[in-house]
């Protein structure tokens, strides 16, 4: 018995690199779906909106070692980082005390240090963070497109429905394979209720902005006790952003939320007084896929269909290790039997 055949759905970052891990590993991986979109290919999609933060740390003990082991190879790889458009800053990530005991081999600040080396202000008591100095954001979107142009045969014609060990494309041809995989980000769950497949995954808001600011030695940072995000942007200019609350939204194009704009310059001047920002143009928006509970990991869905997104606005700091995971484990499948293909 030969390796599968895997039809790869979604060709975003997730979706490119679990095609390319599965390829290196002499597996036939076929990659269904344009650059810089979903299915459909008329819209940016969540690799390209990403804000790339990476950090070794998360509360989170799996995505912490899947974070971890990401951070190590792309650390171990310059031409990797270079293809990535890796930028080291340091990463600050502010949460409470009682969650920050996975923190080994990080430096754990109190709430004062924060204050006076990040200029933060008016943590709740008990607020801790863990630094991390070799941390820092990659582009994305700037990755997929690397590895995409060492990938060759993908089929760009857009998905019409999902099957069994089978993909039908709008122009009417039909392709099969041993499994089948969405990665498609946002587009996954309504490629699967369209295929009448079960799904508990759904679609959420994203949305940052690019300001001016007058500080140029911010690292990333997450601070848990507000929601507040953040990391460099050029010179003068900072990444901010906020969770947003608005879930099941339409993925090709979700209109900017002036309201949580506004939130996040509310927040950010009394967090970090001393930023000053000013909006620089318009917010980034788009939707992504979110799972319970979160990160990007690959699931069994039913027959030979699985999915690999679910990273919650947050993979760019596991997908390395996560698609080396998923493709093990793909070709680890019992499923996967070879069949004559048309």
């Amino acid at each position: 018995m030969g390796e599968p055949r895997v039809l790869v759905v979604g060709a975003g970052l997730a979706g490119v690199l679990l095609a390319r891990r599965l390829r290196d590993a002499g597996a036939e991986a076929v990659l269904i779906g344009p650059h810089g979109g979903g299915p459909g290919g008329r819209h940016a999609d969540a690799t390209a909106a990403s804000g790339g933060l990476v950090r070794a740390f998360e509360p989170d003990p799996v995505a912490r070692s899947l974070a971890t082991e990401s951070l190590a190879e792309l650390l171990d790889e310059p031409a990797l980082a270079t293809a990535a458009g890796w930028r080291a800053t340091g990463s600050l990530y502010l949460l409470d005390a009682g969650a920050a005991a996975g923190a080994a081999g990080a430096e754990v600040l109190t709430r004062d240090e924060v204050a006076r080396r990040f200029g933060f202000d008016r943590l709740p008591d008990g607020t801790v963070a863990v630094w991390e100095p070799g941390a820092g954001y990659l582009d994305p979107d700037r990755l997929r497109r690397s590895v995409l142009r060492g990938l060759d045969g993908i089929e760009t014609t857009p998905v019409a429905r999902l099957g069994d060990g089978a993909v039908e494309l709008r122009d009417g041809r039909r392709l099969t394979g041993d499994l089948v995989v969405v990665a498609a980000g946002a587009w996954t769950p309504g490629l699967l209720r369209a295929a009448g497949l079960p799904t508990t995954l759904r679609t959420k808001h994203i949305q940052y902005a690019h300001l001016r600011s007058g500080r140029a030695d911010l690292p990333c940072f997450v601070d848990e006790t507000s929601g507040l995000y953040g990391r460099p942007a050029g010179p003068g200019r900072v990444l901010l952003g906020l969770p947003s609350d608005c879930w099941d939204v339409d993925p090709p194009a979700p209109g900017p939320d002036t309201g949580l704009a506004a939130r996040v310059l509310a927040v950010a001047a009394r967090r970090l007084p001393g930023l000053d920002p000013r909006p620089d143009g318009p917010p980034v928006s788009a939707a992504d896929c979110y799972s319970d509970p979160p990160g990007l990991a690959l699931r069994a869905v039913a027959g030979t269909v699985h999915t690999f997104t679910g990273g919650s606005g947050g993979a760019a700091k596991t997908v390395l290790a996560a698609s080396r995971l998923a493709a093990t484990a793909l070709l680890n499948s019992r499923s996967a039997i070879r069949v004559p293909h048309g």
